[in-house]
């Protein structure tokens, strides 16, 4: 009789098992946050291209001074720094997405037990939240997705103006008389853009050698890697993860063990 009140009470005092509609509820909320914070990325990015796109535009023209292209770069450099620091919070939200979609629902349409490391993982994130992506890697990352495009560009006009207007110049003096902002002279302008461009250079090759951030697409045929061709359009390609149980196996019937 004591042993059946005992075994009563630890299941009265055990936690329940979290349902599936919590589960789904807790997904649904973690899904919207994320994508808020995507869409705040997209709005950052159309800053970055209607203001190049207004500054070519209008240093292109007869009347435009090479000065607008350093401005342009100037507010594009800013547009990237903010879009860096969104995308940060962005990766912590679809982090615990990812989770959710690994951990959870994935071998829930498997009908496997749930991954309790993804789970552990994503209570983690939820009960101390923090951000796991450097300033670095977000940074990278935006320039290999948008700006490094952005800015070849708004250098590339830049030297084209300097050089053809209102004439091609005699030599490279006048060139540098040419590149002078103000005070600033040719040399001064000249070693900022070439610094520059070769920073932003090694973080756009080096978005290639890093590991991609857990929102980042993986889009690879399966079978096979990669060529070294596509990873200029595919980075972040990855050997296509393979079906657990072998190709034989059918599905088993579902177990979901009680989270704790």
């Amino acid at each position: 009789m004591a042993n059946d009140m005992t075994e009563r009470d630890k299941g009265e005092d055990a936690p329940p098992p979290v349902s599936d509609a919590a589960m789904a509820q807790l997904f649904r909320g973690e899904l919207s946050r994320s994508d808020t914070w995507r869409s705040r990325l997209d709005t950052t990015t159309n800053w970055a291209l209607t203001t190049s796109a207004a500054v070519v535009s209008f240093g292109l023209s007869s009347t435009g001074s090479p000065v607008v292209f350093l401005v342009g770069i100037w507010l594009v450099l800013t547009f990237l720094l903010i879009e860096a620091r969104r995308y940060r919070y962005y990766d912590l939200w679809i982090r615990r997405v990812r989770l959710l979609e690994n951990g959870y629902w994935v071998p829930l349409l498997r009908r496997e037990p749930i991954d309790p490391d993804a789970i552990r993982e994503l209570v983690t994130l939820v009960e101390r939240p923090q951000i796991h992506l450097s300033l670095f890697s977000a940074i990278s990352t935006r320039l290999n997705r948008a700006y490094g495009p952005i800015l070849l560009v708004l250098t590339t006009t830049w030297f084209v103006k300097v050089y053809s207007h209102p004439r091609p110049p005699r030599d490279l003096d006048d060139f540098l008389h040419r590149a002078a902002v103000g005070p600033l002279p040719g040399e001064v302008v000249m070693g900022f853009l070439l610094v520059l461009m070769l920073g932003f250079t090694y973080l756009f090759a080096a978005s290639f050698f890093t590991r991609a951030p857990m929102g980042e697409l993986r889009t690879l045929p399966r079978g096979r890697r990669a060529a070294l061709w596509e990873s200029f359009y595919r980075p972040y390609a990855t050997r296509a993860p393979r079906r657990r149980g072998g190709a034989g196996a059918g599905p088993g019937p579902r177990q979901t063990p009680p989270m704790h």
